[in-house]
């Protein structure tokens, strides 16, 4: 059994669009590579990411040519291993798996479901509404205390039959699955018994044209202190199949609990009896299966690596963080009014309105509702989502967020994009006692009266020494397993990162005797698949747009879907393009023109940051973590190994940049030519408007890369010395986030510290004996000294004058 501090690997595989099958208990091992491997050049440029996945296949489930196997198109094939996530983890759980055959001509449907939660030893369900004579019932019932024979079978109308049962010990967790065919005279409801203080859970489901001269197929599985269900594959009737799916636990101690369904599958009902036994049951028509008898394994199947990781949750101090109850807590700033509406809420059924009422060139609001207890000297984590309408974001300069007691941030609208959530947030050590939260939006004056300004859902304010490591919501490659988060007293328990998402290349057998046989699966991210993308010429356009409208406009080209992209606006602006050529091709010139990054994040989307996010986003300016000896008391973390360069990859004292159709710019560091012999750096082929931005970007590539440096390269890391700080780190961090690392010398001397950026990340994930994974992790580094320091205005240490050079 895997430690609650491990995180739980998740592997998923399409073998049927939209359904995602859950293929984890085959792996074996997973290597995960994105982003760039090695720093050795000024101008970064991003490998497509790739993952390699070992599977068990000794039972020939992944083998292309086992034609009855499970993933087939044709009516023996089942819809895998689905699972259920809870917003809290359980100590005990049972994952269910009941499918029911259609009438011949028709298709098996539910009729109605009815749940009942209880902890008395006897209680009743209502009869779900719309049942009628002839339809088929199915009563799943879990208990957490007594035995399966304190579940006795059920009463009212005809006669209920045992279908299946589990036990997870006695006082753990009970379940019974119990079926029959009502009647013409069923009772308004059903009887069902317990022991005295046991918590129970019941579902009753009515089905309608189903299959009378055939039984129910099922099975079912434990799944021991998990927040992840696993539900068992089973191998259904025919393609019309209904399939009902069940999640049951207990344990988890966690009012409010909740369960998200596998992808594509309706939920019945969602259930908890006190803060102990909880269910979820959902279904799905099997409308993709049957027919050919041909295989699914085949390659470009998507195809996803994930990971759940437990914590103990904190609380939120904000007492109406997502409008629960009306404005409570909420008071408008001058020249702002507020009003709680239903337009596009992240969290629950409202987020907040900002309305213009006077000329001003900011408005805001003011959240009272902050309970006691954050006190001065302790570190702080507030934040909110904000929403910036697209008619009003051109005239929106930034957004501030601070508090009485902590100064204010200001986050540019550089890496915000308009009507979409985004989370701005401010960490600090409280001067004071936590007071007031203040949001501000920041405009150059030009709204109209009544115009809206912004929305903002879901605040957030929490003790940050246990909140900032983890997965926080805003980044790419991290979800919440709850939707509820924000709109409760804690944060959920576990969360889920994506690792990687990308397509499988080959399915790859290998045999060993006759007693062992595992597939290698190879995958590629989605840089592979453009660049399978040669397109044909069209009449020049674009000329003037800036690089993120390019980058949009090529991914338009090849129809890349909105959903899967994250585009900044660029900071330059481009000559015409006729969108002729290979697709990742012209991304990456686009990318080079803006010294920009370009990649595929762990959720699969396509990333584009333009060339001063490292300079306006909080986590490329804030060090999101510290790295080096002396361990918490120090406030370090530990790592493995550290690798150190002082080589000439990454110098270049002549540089020579030329624009399409333009005259090439030189930029020379004569001092470092004379010192250290001549380093050259040419582009001739960028796509500038004019020689003078030409120049400033050869002056750029030399003041960064001008002198050798001594830096750290690489980072590596084993988690499992400190799994619950260090895993989240591992999970959480991503390409462009900035860290420090520090290194004592042997044999003595002042410790080497430099900050530095994240710019690739591997993954290298074995199983062992005990089920705990064997995780390492290696971070490709950039250093921060120079392209991370330029003089940013507002910035407490960038924003020095007469420190830092000036950014183009």
């Amino acid at each position: 059994m895997a430690s609650p501090l491990y995180p739980q690997i998740i592997v998923e595989c399409q073998f049927t669009s939209p359904t995602w099958t859950d293929i984890s208990p085959w792996a074996r091992g997973i290597t995960i590579k994105r982003g760039s491997s090695r720093v050795e050049s000024p101008i970064l440029r991003y490998d497509t990411g790739t993952a390699l996945i070992r599977l068990d296949n000794r039972d020939r489930r992944f083998d292309p040519t086992h034609l009855s196997g499970p993933y087939v198109d044709s009516p023996s094939s089942d819809s895998g291993v689905l699972q259920f996530t809870c917003t809290a983890t359980q100590e005990f759980g049972q994952g269910w798996t009941v499918d029911i055959k259609s009438a011949p001509g028709l298709q098996a449907f539910v009729v109605n479901a009815s749940s009942k939660t209880s902890n008395a030893a006897a209680y009743t369900v209502t009869k779900p509404p719309g049942t009628a004579n002839g339809h088929r019932l199915i009563a799943f019932q879990f208990a957490d205390v007594g035995e399966l024979s304190d579940l006795t079978t059920p009463t009212g109308g005809t006669a209920w039959a045992p279908l299946s049962s589990r036990s997870e010990g006695e006082d753990a967790l009970l379940g019974k699955v119990w079926v029959k065919t009502a009647g013409a005279a069923e009772p308004l409801t059903y009887g069902f018994t317990q022991v005295s203080g046991a918590d129970g859970v019941c579902f009753v489901i009515a089905v309608a044209d189903w299959d009378t001269a055939s039984s129910e197929v099922f099975d079912s599985m434990s799944n021991p202190l998990a927040a992840v269900m696993s539900t068992p594959a089973t191998t259904p009737h025919a393609s019309n199949d209904l399939e009902v799916r069940v999640a049951a636990g207990t344990g988890g101690l966690v009012a409010g609990t909740t369960w998200q369904p596998p992808d594509g599958w309706s939920e019945l009902a969602d259930a908890q009896s006190s803060s102990y036994t909880t269910a979820s049951v959902a279904t799905k028509q099997l409308t993709s299966v049957g027919g050919g008898g041909t295989t699914r394994v085949r390659p470009m199947r998507p195809i996803r690596v994930r990971a759940n990781f437990p914590f103990t949750p904190t609380t939120n101090l904000i007492t109406n963080p997502s409008l629960e109850v009306g404005l409570t807590g909420w008071s408008a700033l001058a020249g702002t009014s507020i009003a709680r509406v239903a337009h596009t809420p992240l969290v629950g059924g409202y987020a907040l309105e900002l309305l213009r009422t006077t000329s001003s060139a900011q408005y805001g609001v003011t959240v009272t509702g902050v309970a006691a207890g954050a006190s001065t000297g302790e570190t702080v984590t507030i934040s909110g989502y904000i929403y910036l309408p697209a008619a009003s974001f051109p005239k929106i300069t930034a957004v501030q967020i601070g508090a009485s007691g902590m100064t204010t941030a200001t986050v540019s609208t550089a890496g915000i994009q308009p009507d979409t959530w985004y989370r701005i947030r401010r960490t600090a050590v409280l001067s004071a006692n936590l007071g007031n939260i203040v949001f501000q939006v920041l405009t150059d004056g030009t709204h109209a009266d009544g115009q809206i300004v912004a929305y903002l859902d879901a605040v957030q304010a929490e003790e940050a020494a246990t909140a900032s490591p983890y997965c926080d919501g805003s980044q790419p490659a991290c979800s919440w397993t709850g939707a509820a988060h924000a709109s409760s007293s804690t944060r959920p328990s576990s969360f889920t990162w994506d690792l990687f998402s990308g397509f499988v290349d080959d399915w790859g057998i290998s045999w060993e005797g006759n007693y062992d046989s595992e597939v290698t699966v190879p995958c590629t991210d989605g840089l592979g698949v453009l660049a399978d993308f040669d397109r044909t010429p069209v009449a020049a356009v674009g000329a003037g747009e800036h690089a993120g409208a390019r980058v949009s406009r090529i991914l338009d080209s090849i129809d890349w879907p909105l959903a899967d992209r994250q585009i900044a606006v660029g900071n330059s602006t481009l000559q015409a393009t006729t969108l002729d050529g290979n697709a990742l091709t012209e991304l990456q010139l686009v990318a080079d023109t803006e010294i920009g990054e370009l990649y595929v994040n762990g959720a699969g989307k396509v990333v584009f940051r333009n060339r001063q996010a490292i300079l306006t986003d909080d986590r490329s300016t804030t060090p999101q973590a510290r790295f080096g000896p002396g361990g918490a008391a120090a406030g370090r973390l530990p790592y493995h190994d550290v690798g150190i360069s002082y080589d000439r990859q990454q110098m270049a004292n002549l540089v020579r940049i030329g624009r399409v159709g333009g005259t090439v710019q030189v930029a020379s560091d004569q001092p470092s030519r004379d010192d250290n012999k001549t380093k050259t750096f040419e582009r001739e082929d960028l796509l500038m408007q004019s020689d003078a931005e030409a120049l400033s970007y050869a002056q750029w590539v030399l003041s960064v890369a001008k002198d050798p440096e001594l830096r750290f390269n690489e980072l590596t890391i084993r988690a499992e010395k400190d799994p619950a700080v260090l895993f989240p780190q591992i999970l959480g961090r991503e390409i462009g986030d900035r860290i420090i690392v520090e290194r004592r010398p042997v044999g003595g001397g002042e410790t080497v510290v430099r900050e530095v950026f994240v710019r690739g990340i591997t993954h290298e994930i074995r199983g062992n004996p005990k089920g705990e994974p064997r995780w390492e992790t290696s971070w490709a580094l950039q250093s921060a000294a120079r392209s991370g320091n330029f003089w940013t205005l507002g910035h407490p240490q960038l924003g020095k004058v007469d420190s830092n050079a000036l950014v183009y």
